[in-house]
């Protein structure tokens, strides 16, 4: 059975998560529009966001993320694999390969993209960093699956389990501990292909999954073999820097 979630805690999060630099500015008009929450709740929501130091009042009923969330993603960069670290590597790879990159870390609802290098072509496909991928048809949300027990997998495709074709999942996730890479050939959209490979930390638990993705008509057999290839070797150049 899976673990059941605080929706309360969810839904504060998604009005975190409404600010950009863009869009810096969070109001109850705003999370009534783009959440669907009645106005009231969302009045509430937003004053308890500020008493927890998560939002502060800019002018009246207007408001922008506050201390505490600054000083929670201070403190996830101090004690996580430091991206900026990171980022040249996956620029490497796109100049190598000429598509878009991207880096993921895992999330309960699936693979969230942390970082990305976008192709310099004129057609090509991009992702929002925050972007979070569906765990069966993602190349980087296999990676994740593949690397679990059986018991957190059925928790975490609890919702999905009439889709899954249990055997052929399997037998698809062991073929992918045993190449160390995983592919999505239009499964998430319909046009779109992935390669992606896993960085582990030291003690080899999966700490990051890396993928390059693109149109689908540029993903040949001959290309998805160099890009298998490349996005292995990265990882691993990945691995030795996280390590030193």
């Amino acid at each position: 059975m899976a673990t059941p979630l605080n929706g309360t805690i969810l839904k504060a999060f998604q009005i975190l998560r409404l600010a950009s630099f863009e869009r810096p500015d969070i109001s109850a008009q705003r999370v009534q529009s783009e959440l669907g929450m009645n106005f009231a709740t969302a009045h509430r929501f937003l004053v308890t966001l500020e008493e927890a130091g998560a939002l502060i009042s800019i002018r009246r009923g207007v408001y922008r993320l506050g201390p505490s969330v600054g000083k929670m993603g201070r403190l996830a960069e101090s004690t996580t694999p430091h991206l900026e670290a990171i980022q040249p590597f996956l620029d490497a790879l796109r100049a190598r390969l000429n598509e878009s990159v991207m880096l993921c870390r895992f999330s309960r609802a699936g693979p969230t993209c942390v970082a990305v290098a976008l192709a310099e072509r004129p057609i090509t496909v991009a992702i929002r960093i925050g972007t979070t991928l569906n765990f069966l048809t993602s190349a980087q949300g296999r990676l994740w699956l593949a690397s679990l027990e059986p018991w957190e997998r059925d928790e975490l495709l609890a919702g999905e389990s009439h889709l899954v074709d249990r055997p052929g999942l399997e037998a698809d996730l062991a073929a992918i501990r045993r190449d160390g890479v995983a592919q999505n050939y239009g499964d998430a959209e319909p046009d779109i292909a992935a390669v992606a490979a896993p960085i582990r930390n030291a003690q080899g638990d999966l700490l990051l999954t890396v993928a390059v993705f693109g149109p689908k008509t540029r993903f040949t057999p001959d290309f998805i073999s160099i890009a298998a290839e490349s996005v292995k070797r990265v990882a691993g150049d990945v691995e030795i820097s996280l390590t030193r």
